[in-house]
């Protein structure tokens, strides 16, 4: 392979509207330019200086101009689509397929990026990753070429576009882990199915720094096109507001008890095998003194004519146990049915658990399966730990504490701890205990657990507003659990619980509008885990559209720390959204290495379409084109990257506008300032919005992304003196698909250029291949620009 195909190579200077390219039988539409002699010279080393390619002027700066009302555009170039760089030829796939090269050379336009020459010699411009797709742009070679342009005006409205030299992007030092195109060369040369690169800017030391889409990745290049490092990925910071800015945890509500009976080691088997870090055994205790795990003491409620109105067990189709039948007031409410305290272990153990809810989960798990005792819950954990290598926790509620000292006449508080030890279930990171009681928690925080010498957190539950803790009503106190809501309140339970389980109301109200109780909790130092999420249509607001995933998205985004759900899989899975340890598009290399692709959590191609290095050097920016899983729709994740430290942090969500579904690029104008452009899927007739907006870093909205300023619609500049071909009574549009470059030329100039996805179609006309369009846009308010921005 000659040398002559990376590094800088030879000069091609086109005088565009002057001239025309004759017909091609290659299925380009035009001949290829002819390349210049390739130079026999070594790779360059030095940073992009190449000689110039042209006595003609180079616009680099601001262009003169008197005021104006509105964003106008003041100078215009074209690049014709068919416009080559010497090869290696190029075009040969499609669909994944290979065939016969379409171009004898390289295409030079579809930029993706654009900066200053740091020698003030004309622009630097980034080719996008080739043919418009990953498996057609095998032959397509990423390189960056200098560009000298001169715009339009009234006197040669064409304007004048020279490329120049280009650098080839290439990996001889093999830093890319995996496979690459063109693995088996000395230079492996990079294409456009390794990487899309779709931004790019120079740091103080004179390196490259380039965002991908497809990791996405950041890439970083010597000055003359060498890979430094290995490509450096984008780590998941999802932002939540929990507690401590940790990962939220999935609580397995009595087990997977959507899918199979409550409460018994099957659901919590499943609930496991789900991914739930937590599983949920509720409390009662038998005759003899034993936990097992039930949602109430009562096992079966029946009528006065004999007619079971709920049930978790058989028992009431056992007629050796006819006798059991009793009324007992629980909780000041009087029940008829079968009650746990009046069994013994072996009797309960001869029953048989029945789904609570037959009518909305069937009964196809009926008469399968024990009622549990908490022994055994734990046994399952570990024997579930050692199958899949993965920590669980238990997180016990000691149901009715009151009831359970004056009628079952035990202390299940006592019960559980004592069980936890002998069981040597103590670690305080794989256990809860909670209850609906204020009383039984400070006996367990003061006295029960310092007695046994453990220290395990406690969770204050908190119900609905018109109910109340039991052991306040038994006492005589008229407050219900809203008294458990104020400030003062959540920092009374912070002295004796580590977190606050409510009622998933207090979190998003009955209009699907999200509170400030998780805020004001964690304000008091307490973890919050609402309960009960389910994915059945008849427990979600109307505003969810049958999708509990949105529910629960909306629950983590409040900053809920961990959620109770019947249906642990979907909860996993959401959260699983937010802990997954990097963001990966379908393109990302493991995905080809037989890693499922469904484990993608950004949209294909969705990654850093914007990307830029701040004017002071020290940190990048990378501005992702699509939402990650799990964000809210419409809202795009800017990553902050420290050059120095090499850390990330989430610098904020940018919000797209309605009927926005992308953005094209972002620069600078200050340490706190960028520039976005903004765009929908459309072209042609169908473009609606492409634009350009100003956000500051420190200014945002109360849901936390950036407030956006308007800075020009490239859908209506004005052109009063016509310049651009397209205008027509004095307004120009952009009606590209992609506008993927802009740069700030001086406070109130900027460039604007589009991608074009060679050989696409579509901007100017269904048959008219999309050229490239160079815009000078005039501003009526001057940016405020830091020092280095615009510099000439």
């Amino acid at each position: 392979m000659k040398r002559t195909l990376f590094g800088w190579s030879a000069a091609l200077t086109l005088s565009l509207g002057l001239s025309s390219l004759g017909a091609s039988a290659l299925g380009g539409g035009a001949a290829p330019v002819t390349p210049a002699p390739v130079p026999s010279a070594p790779i360059s080393t030095a940073p992009i200086n190449p000689a110039p390619v042209s006595t003609a002027p180079i616009s680099t700066g601001p262009i003169s101009t008197g005021p104006v009302t509105r964003p106008t555009l003041v100078g215009y170039a074209e690049l014709k689509a068919d416009t080559f760089a010497q090869g290696p030829a190029s075009g040969a796939w499609n669909g994944g397929l290979r065939g016969e090269t379409r171009f004898a050379g390289q295409p030079v336009q579809g930029f993706s990026g654009v900066q200053r020459d740091p020698q003030g010699q004309g622009f630097v411009f980034l080719s996008d990753n080739g043919f418009g797709a990953k498996n057609n742009s095998a032959d397509y070679l990423l390189r960056l070429y200098r560009v000298a342009l001169t715009p339009g005006t009234p006197a040669a409205r064409a304007g004048r576009v020279q490329v120049g030299s280009f650098i080839g992007l290439r990996d001889p030092d093999r830093k890319v882990p995996w496979q690459i195109v063109n693995e088996a060369s000395p230079e492996r040369l990079l294409t456009g199915a390794d990487f899309d690169v779709e931004g790019f800017a120079f740091a103080p030391d004179g390196t490259l720094w380039v965002g991908d889409e497809f990791g996405p990745f950041l890439l970083h290049f010597s000055a003359d096109g060498r890979l430094l490092e290995a490509p450096i990925s984008t780590p998941n910071l999802a932002g939540l507001p929990t507690l401590r800015g940790q990962a939220p945890i999935v609580i397995g509500h009595r087990g997977s008890s959507g899918t199979r009976p409550e409460h018994t080691l099957e659901a919590y088997r499943v609930a496991i095998e789900a991914g739930a870090d937590f599983i949920e055994p509720d409390l009662v205790v038998t005759k003899d003194g034993v936990l097992v795990a039930r949602h109430e003491p009562v096992i079966a409620v029946v009528d006065k004519d004999g007619k079971v109105l709920e049930a978790t067990a058989d028992v009431a189709a056992r007629p050796e146990f006819g006798d059991r039948l009793t009324t007992k007031s629980l909780d000041g409410v009087t029940v008829r049915g079968y009650f746990v305290e009046d069994f013994t272990l072996a009797e309960l153990k001869t029953l048989r658990a029945v789904e609570r809810l037959p009518a909305l989960r069937g009964k196809a798990y009926d008469g399968q399966f024990e009622i549990p005792t908490l022994s055994e819950v734990i046994a399952l954990v570990r024997d579930m730990e050692a199958k899949t290598g993965r920590k669980v926790g238990i997180y016990p509620e000691t149901k009715h504490p009151v009831y359970m000292n004056e009628v079952a006449k035990f202390n299940t508080s006592q019960l559980l701890i004592d069980t936890l030890v002998k069981e040597k279930f103590t670690d305080p990171a794989r256990v809860f205990i909670q209850s609906f009681e204020v009383g039984n928690l400070k006996d367990l925080k003061q006295n029960i657990m310092p007695g046994a010498g453990v220290n395990l957190p406690l969770v204050q539950l908190v119900s609905s507003p018109d109910e109340a803790p039991y052991d306040w009503t038994a006492a005589g106190d008229k407050r219900k659990y809203d008294a458990l809501t104020t400030d003062a309140a959540l920092r009374e339970i912070a002295t004796y619980a580590s977190g606050v389980g409510p009622y998933k109301r207090w979190i998003i109200d009955a209009e699907g509008r999200t509170t400030d109780f998780v805020a004001r909790a964690h304000a008091a130092g307490l973890l919050v885990h609402p309960w009960t999420f389910r994915n059945e249509a008849t427990y979600l607001l109307p505003g969810y559209r049958n999708d509990p995933e949105a529910e629960m998205r909306q629950a983590f985004q409040a900053g809920v720390d961990g959620l109770f759900t019947d249906f642990p899989a979907t909860g996993a899975k959401v959260a699983g959204q937010y802990a997954a340890p990097e963001v990966r598009s379908p393109q990302h290399p493991a995905f080809a290495q037989g890693v499922s692709s469904a484990a993608a959590n950004l949209p294909g191609s969705g990654g850093f379409e914007g990307f830029t290095i701040a004017p002071g050097g020290k940190v990048a920016y990378g501005l992702l084109e699509k939402a990650v899983a799990g964000d809210p729709a419409g809202q795009l994740r800017l990553m902050r990257y420290d050059l120095g430290t090499r850390q990330w942090t989430l610098a904020g969500r940018y919000a797209l506008e309605q009927g926005g579904e992308a953005i094209g690029d972002l620069t600078p104008v200050s340490d706190s300032q960028l520039l976005v452009i903004e765009r929908d899927g459309g072209q042609g007739q169908t473009a609606k919005l492409k634009r350009l907006y100003l956000i500051d870093l420190g200014a945002k909205n109360a849901d936390g992304t950036f407030k956006k300023t308007l800075v020009a619609d490239l859908m209506a500049l004005a052109d009063p003196r016509g310049l651009a071909p397209s205008t027509r009574n004095g307004v120009f549009s952009f009606p590209y698909v992609t506008m993927e470059n802009v740069l700030v030329l001086s406070p109130d100039t900027l460039l604007v250029v589009n991608d074009n996805n060679y050989p696409a179609t579509g901007g100017r006309g269904a048959d008219v291949k999309d050229q490239t369009e160079f815009l000078w846009i005039k501003l009526p308010t001057a940016l405020k620009l830091a020092p280095g921005v615009a510099r000439n």
